[in-house]
């Protein structure tokens, strides 16, 4: 037979092949009036939509006073607004709802509504910026709370759903995948240790459930992203059992304070690993160790690198500090450090210690804001957690006329957001004329003029 041959004969074997599968196909298919079991999330979702609870939230607010332009230093009127969000049901008994803080900030009446259709009024119990979380009960009574997950569990690739009322929506629901773990540095909060999934969260969905295939609670779903990233097609969740450790903290104190091991943290680049003689470049160098705190009890030394928390991997300076940061005070931590001794781990608490400063001048060519010392946002500070940007620790010449003064926190150089006292030194030269700071002041924020 030739090689034609051969093909022609191979080619009408697969045409009958092909034909008996669709047969066979076609004898599977279901014939009219029959029903075929089919994949669904519908079995699950019914058991976890009546434990998330829409919220509609009133109340007013008041725009930032201006200092320094007596022009326009009009104090502002408050002004009322209206906003929704979603809640997750936690404790069926004791009506407790965990959401999100900027769901509620600035609420003077919470209300919340069930999927059944009843509503009810609830209450605040405690809200922590930092981590973006809150917590609210409501007398209602006959709910169904949303099992517990362990987020730490969690792999990428995992499926899970998203579930909350976006854009006013009750009961939706998206699925998609975990995209990634430990996410730290998207410009969103003060403290970050994010879930990243690609379902869909939009506005409403914020302060939702975030549940994985058995319908038990990993998240809660947070933000779609930020300017910083300008993502798309990804979200943010809050980790449930950092979630439930702030939560836990809030319902017992109303507040989340905060704490430190006693040293300072930066990153770990590649020159800094060679000249270690370090085979890694992830991890927290530590720059310096506190006299008297936990971490001097306990042996650490400078220049030896936090590579892990309990068996979490540390990865950069703002994982360690978001790591303690969410810790509460006298809660003992497993720190793994590497350094010239080799591996080892030692545990040390979290403490109520103050974690001072290192001054950062202001440049010569910065002319605008001469006379101003800034420092680093650090435990011990009455603004650490609650804002983030940079702490003026003094103030004189330029910087004094225009309306700076000790212990302001500069949170932005006219729209851009800061962290630390470099931001605000960049930003502030980059400008070419008159410019704005955003100045948080004992719980209140300002608008303060210079001239570049």
């Amino acid at each position: 037979m030739s090689r034609f041959s051969k093909v022609i004969v191979a080619l009408a074997m697969a045409s009958a092949l092909s034909g008996e599968a669709i047969a066979q196909q076609m004898v599977a298919m279901p014939q009219p009036g029959q029903s075929k079991a089919v994949p669904s999330l519908a079995p699950m979702l019914e058991r976890v939509l009546p434990g998330v609870v829409s919220i509609l939230v009133t109340g007013t607010r008041v725009r930032p006073a201006v200092i320094g332009a007596s022009s326009e230093a009009v104090e502002p009127a408050p002004e009322p607004f209206r906003s929704g969000g979603s809640g997750v049901i936690v404790d069926a008994d004791r009506g407790i709802i965990l959401t999100n803080y900027h769901v509620i900030v600035d609420a003077q009446q919470i209300e919340i509504s069930l999927s059944d259709g009843r509503m009810a009024k609830a209450q605040l119990i405690g809200s922590d910026v930092a981590t973006d979380v809150a917590v609210i009960r409501t007398d209602l009574r006959d709910l169904t709370a949303v099992p517990l997950g362990n987020s730490d569990h969690l792999r990428v690739g995992d499926f899970i759903c998203a579930v909350g009322s976006p854009f006013g929506l009750d009961g939706s629901a998206s699925q998609g995948i975990v995209s990634a773990l430990m996410r730290t540095d998207i410009g969103y909060g003060i403290f970050e240790d994010f879930i990243q999934v690609d379902a869909a969260v939009n506005p409403g969905n914020s302060g939702g459930a975030l549940v994985d295939l058995d319908g038990r609670l990993v998240g809660i779903n947070t933000a779609t992203g930020s300017a910083k990233l300008r993502t798309q097609g990804i979200s943010f969740a809050i980790p449930i059992n950092l979630a439930r450790s702030v939560a836990s903290e809030l319902e017992r104190k109303g507040t989340f304070k905060r704490g430190a091991l006693g040293f300072l943290t930066e990153n770990i680049g590649f020159e800094m690993a060679r000249a270690m003689n370090l085979s890694l470049t992830r991890g927290a160098a530590v720059v310096s160790v506190l006299p008297g705190s936990p971490a001097a009890a306990a042996g650490v030394k400078q220049g030896e690198v936090i590579v892990a928390i309990d068996d979490k991997p540390i990865r950069s300076h703002r994982d360690y500090v978001a790591r303690v940061s969410t810790t509460p005070i006298g809660q003992s931590l497993t720190v793994t450090l590497v350094g010239a001794g080799g591996r080892k781990e030692l545990s040390m608490a979290v403490s109520d210690i103050v974690v001072p400063p290192t001054p950062e001048i202001t440049p010569l060519e910065l002319t605008s804001l001469k006379g101003l010392t800034l420092g680093a946002m650090l435990p011990g500070f009455k603004a650490f957690g609650v804002v983030q940007g940079a702490r003026v620790l003094t103030v004189e010449g330029a910087a004094a006329r225009i309306g700076l003064k000790t212990d302001d926190v500069v949170t932005k150089v006219d729209t851009a957001i800061v962290r630390n006292p470099s931001d605000v030194f960049d930003a502030a030269l980059s400008k070419m004329g008159r410019y704005r700071l955003e100045v948080f002041r004992d719980g209140r924020t300002f608008w303060i003029w210079a001239d570049a």
